[in-house]
């Protein structure tokens, strides 16, 4: 199930979404849906709720479009539904938007900051991330996370547009339900976010 709301407001758009997908992977599908719309998030909250005995995933973002017109609304809340509802395969779903890699060079140009430490009242791994802020980051990030199979338990997204960074905060756990700040696994991740600006 999916509940999505979408409401323009200004030059912004907000959105909120809630599911009962809370897998590994869940907000990739999120962020991999605004970037085939040509959507960039300015800021938002994540956050994982139990309701019921059940749990959800619960997101609200602020997100500018780069091609707005009267349907976007429509093509996001179709593509989330295609995505959650219907559980269908995301790389077939998004064949037709002829996705393209974002540029990463522009986000870690300058001094990027990834910093990775256990949060032991939440039994999470914090992973505060601060670099060049831009359409396809977070897509690029999450995309990462998800092939680690890493698990967004919630997280803040804040840009800071005086000086056009990224400022976020994810709690994070690995694929068994653990924190991982002091193992091999943060190199493996910092790399692996970095390595194609490396080359």
């Amino acid at each position: 199930m999916i509940d999505f709301s979408y409401k323009k407001d200004n030059d912004l758009i907000s959105i909120g979404i809630k599911t009962d997908t809370t897998e590994v992977g869940t907000l990739f599908r999120i962020t991999t849906c605004l970037y085939a719309l040509k959507m960039d998030i300015i800021s938002g909250e994540i956050q994982t709720i139990e309701e019921n005995g059940k749990y959800y995933t619960l997101d609200t973002f602020l997100i500018r479009s780069e091609d707005e017109n009267a349907s976007s609304a429509f093509q996001l809340g179709v593509l989330m539904d295609s995505v959650f509802s219907k559980q269908e395969d995301i790389a077939k779903l998004l064949e037709n938007f002829h996705l393209t890699e974002p540029p990463l060079d522009m986000f870690f140009r300058e001094n990027p900051e990834f910093i990775f430490t256990d949060d032991e009242d939440s039994g999470t791994t914090c992973f505060y991330l601060e670099s060049g802020s831009g359409r396809g980051l977070l897509y690029h990030i999450t995309r990462i996370l998800m092939n680690n199979h890493i698990d967004v338990i919630a997280g803040k997204i804040e840009t800071d547009d005086l000086l056009g960074r990224a400022k976020d905060t994810f709690y994070l756990k690995d694929e068994h339900g653990k924190p991982f700040g002091n193992l091999e696994l943060v190199e493996k991740l910092r790399k692996e976010i970095l390595k194609p600006a490396n080359c």
